[in-house]
């Protein structure tokens, strides 16, 4: 059984912009997170979606680490990042 943690907590995300990607993708690649005084490397973006609450663009990215996963929203319009959830690896 898969564990969630909710923790929806501002961080700072190293990552990469694409703007050569399709309208069906997000491009945007994230490497790493800073939390809690820890660098905590990410190996790949496992799902992307996007959705619009007024102006603002949310984007969430899931993205797999080495111990979990961890759930990440940018917000487009004022170019923030939040960690919404750590995700147990099966």
């Amino acid at each position: 059984m898969a564990y969630e943690t909710l923790i929806d907590e501002p961080v700072k995300v190293w990552a990469f912009f694409d703007p050569s990607a399709s309208s069906e993708q997000v491009g945007i690649f994230p490497i790493a997170i800073a939390w809690r005084r820890r660098l905590i490397k990410l190996q790949k973006v496992i799902f992307e979606g996007t959705r619009k609450i007024g102006e603002a663009k949310l984007i969430s990215l899931v993205c797999a680490g080495e111990n979990a996963n961890f759930e990440l929203e940018y917000n487009a319009s004022d170019y923030s990042w939040r960690l919404k959830k750590v995700l147990e690896k099966e």
